[in-house]
């Protein structure tokens, strides 16, 4: 490969830069949408760290040893675009000419699609220091010699997750993590100042990492290169690089907010092209030359690629995870009474005893939420455990299990359900792209005691199931626990599993397998006269329960002088994606229908006619008060029920 060669603005190297810029700003002029300022002041940074550090093949994006990169300012992935593009992974000139239209492969953020070279890309800013901050855990736990990169802005570390994100990082001493800060000083209000004076290079070396300085990020690539060169060589703290850019260079818009956002326009980047030394009249244009040098780069990389192979033993670890469902199967109930979050606990402790990549973590709350299923922890020395203490960091924590999740590895994180409103981004973020987390949130209702109404989560079974693709199971014994991990280590995508602080009995009649369907009849009067069709069954009221709601329903349903059908309805997900004949025979039409769960009753019409939950905040008091006063005892929900029939 040649060296970078910076004697002229015409060299090779700039040609490369400014092409990848134009590119860029085509890009958002032809969609007449997006952002060009960041692709323009961040592209040579972009060159070197693509075309002189990272190690990867184009032609199998999913080598396991590749490095990583990481767009966490996601709406400047035109300039990742284009260097995909031109680096020869599955992009056409036409995939860039579509840029942010209809299902397109160059969409308005790219999110995640490791195929595609995307391993992951954010539209919440922030977002993506954290996952960087799992990458590199991933990396430490398998034993792969890699190195993470993380682009971000000024936007990334105003928000609150990246200082808990680089917290946790400088603790765990993650020397394969660089970050390349795109230090221009502008967001979309104007100039950094008006918000933003802190002494960020002091934090970081607070926050026990190294920082390093580009002091001219536009033209100075020998010197970027230097500072890649030197934060690849950390060998005890991870790396802050702070790259001076202007954002928008070149345009006349240069340092100014207005270009963060809207296409530069016709004249403006004619005018741009002309300084770069390009046909201004020609759009989406690639020189021979350049062609010729990513052609050459394509192959290096290839040769790279296979004598890394020939000298290394490349075989991994990987999850069985039909084995361990299996295994977990065997769990049922028991003689003896669990809360949910401890029968949660037996089960974990089964399959990371199973599997190899697996991190279970917990925010500082491992003895409440029982997650603790080992003796040991990962630390800076040690990345072999399979458990993780995050600290108190429930937004970090999540957006970290995104990045572990990405690198293959499962990773189960908890806290309390009420804190999931700390954790909404990346729950979403993970909804979206898929990643396979599995969150453990327990302390489930109002039944906690005397901590009071913000510990009790009212609200947050509905918000978890607004969101699309991901599973909110809440089990109502140790069963229906085991039947939870099975479903969630066999799903692609996010599974919240909610559990109880309170015991709750075994329930003989529940049924792991058949949980997997959403919902089923977990109680029929003995009376019923089985000759009548599933469509119109000798029952008077179906009542649907979850969690710690079903045995109380079942106590319900035997003291009625009704005939009464108990349904559980584990994960209304599920049960919303199985045939209407299904549905039909579970929750016939004509029946009466009520929900019981201790919580919102908002989401629960889709199935029932009239509910029994609670549509207001919590109170400090005992459990039995708080039973009392909420009507959550079964004289007061059998004498409810009596007046709706």
């Amino acid at each position: 490969m040649q060296e970078i060669d910076t004697t002229s603005t015409t060299s090779m190297s700039y040609k490369i830069i400014n092409t990848l810029r134009l590119l860029s700003v085509d890009m958002v002029d032809k969609a007449n949408s997006g952002h060009p300022g960041m692709p323009l002041g961040c592209a040579p940074a972009m060159f070197v760290l693509w075309c002189k550090i990272m190690n990867y093949n184009p032609e199998n994006p999913l080598w396991e040893y590749r490095d990583r990169f990481v767009l966490s300012n996601g709406h400047g992935c035109a300039l990742l675009y284009s260097m995909l593009f031109l680096l020869g992974y599955d992009y056409s000139l036409d995939d860039l000419k579509s840029f942010r239209q209809i299902y397109s492969k160059t969409p308005g953020h790219p999110e995640y699609n490791k195929k595609l070279g995307i391993e992951i890309s954010t539209g919440p800013l922030g977002q993506g220091i954290a996952n960087g901050v799992g990458m590199a855990i991933s990396s430490k736990k398998k034993g792969i010699d890699n190195n993470i990169y993380v682009m971000c802005g000024d936007g990334c570390l105003m928000e609150g997750v990246s200082y808990e994100a680089a917290s946790l990082a400088g603790h765990l001493g993650l020397n394969n993590l660089v970050l390349l800060y795109d230090d221009n000083g502008i967001t979309i209000d104007g100039k950094t100042d008006i918000t933003f004076t802190e002494d960020t290079r002091s934090r970081f070396i607070a926050l026990n990492w190294n920082v390093l300085e580009v002091v001219n990020g536009d033209t100075d690539i020998n010197d970027i290169h230097e500072k890649l060169m030197t934060a690849k060589q950390s060998t005890d703290k991870p790396t802050i690089i702070f790259i001076k850019t202007t954002i928008g260079y070149g345009s006349i818009s240069a340092g100014k907010s207005s270009v963060h956002g809207a296409p530069l326009g016709q004249i403006n980047t004619q005018t741009l092209k002309e300084l770069f030394g390009f046909d201004k009249t020609q759009s989406f244009f690639v020189d021979e030359d350049v062609q010729n040098y990513f052609d050459e780069l394509k192959k290096q990389k290839a040769l790279l690629y296979n004598e890394f192979n020939a000298n290394n033993n490349t075989t991994t670890t990987t999850n069985n995870i039909s084995n361990v469902t299996n295994e977990i199967d065997k769990i049922k109930n028991q003689e003896k009474d669990y809360a949910t979050r401890e029968s949660s606990n037996i089960v974990l402790k089964k399959i990371a005893e199973l599997l190899p990549d697996i991190i279970v973590g917990s925010a500082d709350l491992a003895e409440s939420n029982k997650t603790m299923v080992t003796n040991t922890h990962i630390n800076k020395n040690d990345f072999t455990p399979k458990y993780l203490h995050y600290g108190i960091r429930e937004h970090a924590m999540c957006s970290i299990a995104n990045g572990i999740s990405s690198c293959d590895i499962i990773p189960v994180v908890s806290t309390f359900l009420v804190f999931i409103t700390y954790c909404l981004a990346p729950i979403r973020m993970a909804a979206l792209s898929k990643h396979q987390v599995i969150y453990v949130l327990t302390h489930d209702s109002v039944f906690l005691g005397e901590d009071g109404p913000t510990h009790q989560p009212v609200e947050s079974l509905t918000i978890l199931r607004s969101i699309p693709n991901l599973l909110t199971i809440r089990p109502c014994d140790v069963t229906e626990v085991s039947g939870a991990y099975q479903i969630a280590l066999d799903y692609n995508g996010p599974t919240a599993i909610i559990l109880s602080r309170q015991t709750v009995p075994n329930i003989q009649s529940t049924c792991s397998s058949k949980m997997k369907k959403g919902a089923y009849i977990a109680y029929e009067p003995t009376d019923i006269n089985e000759t009548n069709t599933n469509t119109n069954p000798d029952i008077d009221l179906i009542i649907v329960a979850t969690g710690s709601e079903v045995h109380l329903a079942i106590e319900i349903a035997k003291k009625l002088d009704i005939k009464c059908r108990v349904v559980s309805m584990p994960c209304c997900e599920l049960f919303d994606k199985q045939d209407c004949f299904y549905k039909e025979d579970i929750l016939p039409k004509n029946v009466k229908k009520m929900s019981l769960e201790a919580g919102l009753t908002s989401g629960w019409y889709k199935y029932v006619d009239f509910t029994y939950g609670i549509d207001q905040f919590g109170e400090s008091a005992k459990i039995a008060d708080i039973k009392n006063h909420f009507g959550f005892t079964l004289d007061k929900i059998v004498e409810f029920i009596k007046c709706k029939i």
